[in-house]
């Protein structure tokens, strides 16, 4: 269970974070909808986290904010994908309380470098300090415990989406304050002019390499499933975070079942 002596948001990023480094495969699913009901939803059902998507899904940080709080009950982290790389927005994904920051297409070390430096509190990084009026800090009630655990608490998984962040994996891999990173399968496809196309020699093998790297530099991996390569196939060649679905798609692919089950029903009864 959760500690009550830290912020609870911290304590959730803690225990993801003691997980993630143990290699183990954990449990989540993607929220597009930017519905804290559904987000709860989800979570209620073990998840080791719920990965709240501000790049393309819907909601803002308000949104998130809210979202965050619906899952304060649960151990579930929150994982936060980030609209971009912008100080600003680094700044109020934090402190709406993520566990988690998913950073998309970060090609070069000067760009981990950046976010790194926007989401840290000093001395490793410059984040601006407003512990007393935030959610992330227990609303407030807690800050000075905040500010003393909140980096050692967040952890921090980068995107691979392109050929220029493939060669510059070596050094990324090397940072000590990267706790893993994650491949979209339908952004590396198309950066490598491949869209979908999972059965290209070139895509399998820079699929490969990415995986080769990654976990001999001892950081954790995540990929979605893609064609080819379902949870199970990502899980045993060694990715912890596979996504197993989102609220969108849960809700749709429901949706045509219903209509494909009355089909055959009044197809029967013809």
């Amino acid at each position: 269970m959760i500690s009550t002596s830290t912020p609870r948001v911290l304590a959730k990023g803690q225990i993801f974070r003691q997980k993630l480094a143990a290699g183990k495969h954990l449990s989540g699913v993607w929220s597009t909808l930017g519905l804290p009901q559904a987000t709860a939803l989800m979570a209620r059902a073990g998840l080791d986290y719920v990965l709240i998507d501000l790049e393309h899904g819907q909601g803002g940080v308000a949104g998130l904010a809210a979202q965050v709080q619906a899952l304060l009950i649960y151990d579930t982290a929150v994982m936060v994908r980030l609209p971009d790389h912008s100080e600003g927005a680094i700044k109020r994904v934090m402190d709406a309380g993520a566990n988690i920051i998913m950073a998309p297409a970060v090609d070069r070390p000067e760009q981990a470098d950046a976010i790194l430096t926007a989401a840290l509190f000093a001395p490793e990084g410059n984040r601006g300090v407003a512990v007393g009026a935030i959610g992330a800090s227990d609303l407030g009630y807690l800050p000075d415990e905040y500010f003393a655990q909140s980096n050692e608490a967040t952890s921090f998984i980068f995107q691979i989406e392109s050929p220029e962040a493939i060669d510059n994996l070596d050094e990324l891999v090397a940072h000590a304050r990267i706790d893993g990173f994650f491949v979209g399968p339908n952004d590396l496809s198309a950066s490598l002019g491949l869209f979908r196309q999972y059965d290209s020699p070139v895509f399998k093998q820079a699929m490969e390499s990415i995986e080769r790297r990654v976990l001999a530099g001892g950081k954790a991996l995540g990929c979605l499933p893609y064609a080819g390569s379902d949870s199970a196939a990502l899980h045993a060649r060694g990715i912890q975070l596979a996504p197993g679905g989102s609220d969108q798609g849960f809700l749709r692919t429901q949706a045509l079942a219903v209509v494909k089950e009355l089909e055959a029903s009044i197809g029967n009864n013809s």
